[in-house]
């Protein structure tokens, strides 16, 4: 079976509230969504046996976009004003695939300025996500849906 090859984009990314999320898309350089994985030790009891060390899995939605240092109402407002919330988010990093990943995560106030001048202002970003996010993968494509996105390497 070939390898399937999807590219990075065009896709979304919002966050907050259903109904009025904010779209900050066109802000995003990288995205992607990881996991931490924390296990204990196993342990050797007398008789010989192992007993297995509990495991944690923790994600976050990590990555970088520019800052909107012009927009009130803007990513980097939001994650100043609201630090420490519990917001919802959705990110679909390719439309043409459609898989996505929903969920809640923590918002962590975005870096504001620049180490190098006449740069473009960026922010890198780790926001916890709060219990396990839910990946939802897309329906198959119809026959009129254009699949250029989406590249079978043989």
């Amino acid at each position: 079976m070939p390898a399937k090859v999807t590219k990075f984009g065009p896709g979304t990314l919002t966050i907050g509230e259903v109904g009025s999320p904010l779209d900050v898309s066109c802000q995003v350089i990288s995205a992607q969504v990881e996991w931490d994985k924390d296990k204990d030790d196993d342990i050797v009891v007398l008789c010989g046996e192992t007993v297995a060390g509990s495991t944690i899995y923790t994600a976050q939605l990590t990555g970088e976009m520019f800052i909107d240092v012009d927009d009130a109402a803007g990513i980097l407002a939001l994650s100043w004003s609201d630090k420490g919330t519990t917001v919802p988010f959705t990110f679909e990093p390719s439309t043409a695939a459609g898989t996505s990943c929903t969920g809640d995560l923590v918002l962590d106030p975005l870096a504001f300025g620049s180490d190098e001048p006449k740069a473009n202002m960026t922010s890198d970003f780790t926001w916890a996500c709060v219990g396990e996010p839910t990946l939802t993968f897309a329906t198959p494509l119809a026959d009129d849906q254009d699949a250029d996105d989406l590249v079978d390497v043989a």
